[in-house]
């Protein structure tokens, strides 16, 4: 199978890649759109010759032992890979390619998380075996351990789950979507945004809090929405449910915490201090009642914004006990 998932990387040189930005006015939006500007493969391709295998298996994030001979080729072979994985992905084309299911499963896999995916002419059946839930595989392992995932970390690998969907962004786009969450919640997540996604519901990213550094002060200021980080709550010596993959923070810029602490108030992200005021006119607001809240709720989740003194508009948890 790794021969094969490495042999349809050459398949991706061939694939144009379209692009384009736009600003987010008021309101929800279909989540299925087209980027206007076609992005060229990268010229001048490295030789196959002039490949190191070090470099080839450190960049893939591969481990030595497991690879023959003519993985290691294939590998070469797709040394410009991760350059043309830059640019963002038309999935009309892969599909007149004659790329199944499977196939574009993995195609997409090696995508980051933010690249754009234009769906136009896609078929739901086909889009939405993009959602899904997977163990944490050894690239990812290798992205989050001294990171998210400390040195004092004791929560087993096995109870943790990768999962890969789709948003629309605050760009009105498509994007690719990344989070660690539990394994028991992990069906419930997944399910959870591809509802949202196919409600238009607009989420800005969705990478991992690894992206920096673990430090979710800087997650939530670029409102990046996430879980798993294993650390304690705020101002506290207990961890929090974020150390399980139990919770979820969503927008947590324009869903800000907010907390009366030694007689002042503290929010988190500091700059989302003007989106404490809930009687704003905003389009990435929580609130009770909307597609957001409803999804998790009805699920088993609770919010922080309905808790009595502190107020964690972004935060959705499950207990422990409660799954």
């Amino acid at each position: 199978m790794r021969q094969k998932v490495l042999y349809l990387i050459l398949a991706l040189f061939l694939i144009g890649s379209l692009a384009s930005s736009c600003k987010r006015e008021d309101g929800y939006q279909e989540p299925l759109n087209n980027p206007s500007e076609k992005q060229s493969v990268k010229e001048n391709q490295k030789n196959e010759n002039d490949v190191d295998r070090s470099e080839i298996v450190q960049a893939k994030d591969l481990d030595e032992s497991d690879l023959n001979k003519e993985e290691v080729k294939a590998v070469e072979k797709g040394s410009d890979f991760n350059d043309s994985a830059q640019d963002n992905l038309d999935l009309s084309e892969v599909l007149a390619k004659g790329a199944n299911i499977e196939e574009i499963h993995e195609i997409v896999r090696v995508y980051p998380s933010g690249k754009v995916l234009d769906l136009t002419g896609v078929e739901k059946s086909i889009w939405e075996t993009l959602f899904y839930a997977e163990e944490i595989a050894q690239d990812v392992k290798n992205r989050i351990v001294g990171k998210s995932y400390g040195e004092n970390c004791d929560v087993p690998f096995e109870d943790l789950r990768y999962i890969r969907v789709l948003y629309q962004g605050f760009d009105e786009l498509t994007h690719i979507g990344e989070m660690i969450v539990n394994t028991k919640i992990a069906e419930d997540v997944v399910s959870i945004f591809k509802e949202l996604f196919e409600q238009g519901y607009p989420i800005e990213k969705m990478v991992l809090v690894d992206e920096y550094d673990a430090d979710d002060n800087a997650s939530m200021a670029d409102n990046n929405s996430s879980a798993f980080n294993y650390r304690n709550i705020d101002g506290s010596d207990n961890l929090s449910l974020h150390s399980y993959g139990l919770a979820i923070d969503i927008n947590p810029k324009y869903n800000p915490y907010v907390k009366e602490r030694n007689g002042k108030t503290v929010v988190l992200p500091e700059n989302g201090l003007e989106y404490t005021d809930r009687n704003k006119d905003c389009p990435y607001y929580i609130k009770k009642g909307d597609i957001c809240y409803e999804a998790f709720i009805k699920r088993g989740f609770t919010w922080g914004g309905d808790w009595k003194k502190t107020k964690d508009y972004q935060h959705f948890e499950m207990k422990k006990e409660d799954k």
